[in-house]
């Protein structure tokens, strides 16, 4: 959690500071799902230096994603993220950075309108349970 609080306060101090969200799960938007997913995402650096970066999805919902990053820059809270199977852009707030190792991170991302579409799949109902996700449909006779 230090480590959080510290790139938070980093963050805040260059001006970017992220918006707080809860880890509670009753407090989600929209279910959260586990996806290794292809994305571009593009922005601006507090430097000004615009960035793009190929990256994967860690997990994603209706509201945003989390995506492993391999540089850590501080970025302007407005960034563009593409989705690299379907091509379809979204304008996206950064919510949260973090870096995991020198010179790899996440990031925490935000649609400005929930797209529920833009990853391409069907988010699960809130009350599905995970260990029923992968269990073949019963056939009734």
């Amino acid at each position: 959690m230090a480590d959080r609080e510290s790139s938070v306060s980093i963050m805040a101090k260059k001006g970017l500071a992220p918006r707080r969200v809860s880890n509670s799960p009753a407090a989600r938007r929209s279910s959260r799902v586990a996806i290794d997913m292809p994305v571009e995402i593009f922005g601006q650096a507090s430097s000004g230096k615009v960035f793009r970066e190929e990256t994967r999805t860690i997990v994603v919902n209706a509201h945003g994603a989390l995506l492993m990053m391999t540089s850590i820059p501080l970025i302007k809270p407005s960034v563009l993220l593409v989705n690299k199977k379907t091509r379809t852009e979204a304008q996206c707030r950064v919510i949260f950075q973090k870096e995991t190792e020198p010179g790899k991170g996440e990031m925490s991302v935000e649609f400005v309108d929930p797209q529920p579409r833009f990853w391409g799949i069907a988010f699960p109902p809130e009350d599905w349970n995970n260990a029923d996700r992968k269990k073949p449909p019963s056939i009734t006779r």
